[in-house]
């Protein structure tokens, strides 16, 4: 253990030194952090953090179990009411899937067992990252990135599959769900908004001083390819424009998607606050995500050669094209819409209590 306290101490300490001798890089770095959270993270995710939570908040996922118990329990040994949840964490991005997974939790509609291994294979990217970020952004090539997408796709089925088959059946610990309080829709809502609020603004911090940091990195690390791959490592984003921009090939963008980005990892750890998991079992997900991501592309690379050519080198910067999206539009309508129905017809009286 003291080994531990004393590289802790060392890592505090040149950090805190690096602030100090550069803290004009470390700014710089900071600044491009709330830039990318104001135009790209907060518009694109928080629309699909509060979906997320409002599914399992207004009993939507518990009703819609039902109707779905037998087709999760056949593929993935799942209660028929984390089906929106695997769906949510296929189109909300990373943090969205594994923050509903915390409320299915929450809530008693899933065991632990059953969320750590869900979270095995619900930190996924979103469309809205992949095919608009990474392929029309950063690869200038939508097609590129709906391929990309799609080897995503058929990653999440494979170790959730995979992960349903080793698994026993088990039926959820749902605790005291019988004596809880059903929750109003319009309370759903307002609870889900604020949750969501508080998962962004966790996300939005590591975002920044993980910026800040791989700005002072490229200090010392000055060459192009391992500055790329430790910026793959750290945090997605830039991985992968860096790894654009070198002209690598696609199996290796695929792989910095699945891996994520140790940023993206500490996202999702401060999500889970009420959840107890082994993140060494998560950090060995991941990696078994980006190996088979980058096995599954660099397949599909084979079948369509012609979207090889489109991986063409990143020129200038990438501004925040999500914040528009169709699906973050759609998520606000919906958003609105179930505000509107949970207003009551008949006039609020307010009480004096005595």
């Amino acid at each position: 253990m003291k080994w531990k306290t004393g590289a802790l101490l060392l890592a505090v300490l040149t950090a805190a030194c690096a602030l100090l001798i550069f803290p004009a890089q470390a700014t710089q770095g900071a600044k491009n952090g709330i830039g990318y959270c104001l135009e790209v993270l907060v518009p694109s995710l928080y629309p699909f953090m509060v979906l997320s939570v409002f599914v399992v908040k207004s009993g939507l996922a518990r009703k819609a179990g039902g109707c779905l118990e037998g087709l999760t329990q056949k593929i993935f040994r799942l209660p028929g009411s984390a089906a929106p949840t695997l769906l949510m964490s296929l189109i909300g991005g990373y943090p969205a899937g594994a923050r509903s997974v915390a409320a299915l939790y929450e809530d008693g509609e899933i065991s632990q067992s059953q969320a750590e291994r869900m979270l095995g294979f619900c930190v996924n990217a979103g469309p809205s990252f992949v095919i608009t970020a990474v392929g029309a952004g950063f690869l200038k090539s939508p097609r590129a990135g709906a391929l990309l997408f799609t080897s995503q796709m058929i990653v999440f089925l494979l170790l959730g599959i995979g992960c349903g088959l080793t698994a026993r059946r088990e039926e959820p610990h749902a605790g005291d769900r019988k004596y809880r309080k059903e929750t109003s829709i319009s309370q759903a809502l307002v609870v889900s908004a604020a949750d969501a609020a508080r998962s962004t603004v966790n996300m939005c911090c590591f975002v920044i001083l993980f910026a800040a940091l791989m700005n002072l990195l490229r200090m010392v690390c000055t060459d192009p390819v391992k500055s790329a791959g430790l910026s793959a490592l750290l945090e997605v984003t830039g991985g992968c424009s860096d790894l654009a921009r070198l002209g690598m090939p696609p199996w290796a963008v695929s792989a910095a998607i699945g891996w994520g980005g140790v940023c993206v990892h500490f996202q999702v750890f401060s999500t889970l606050t009420e959840l107890n998991f082994s993140k060494v079992r998560f950090a060995a997900f991941r990696l078994l995500q980006a190996l088979f991501s980058a096995v599954v592309s660099w397949g599909l690379m084979l079948l369509f050669p012609g979207t090889k050519e489109t991986f063409c080198s990143f020129a200038g910067p990438v501004y925040g094209a999500l914040s528009s999206t169709p699906a973050a539009t759609v998520a606000l309508l919906v958003l609105c819409l179930a505000l509107l129905l949970s207003l009551p017809r008949k006039p609020m009286e307010i009480t004096r209590i005595k």
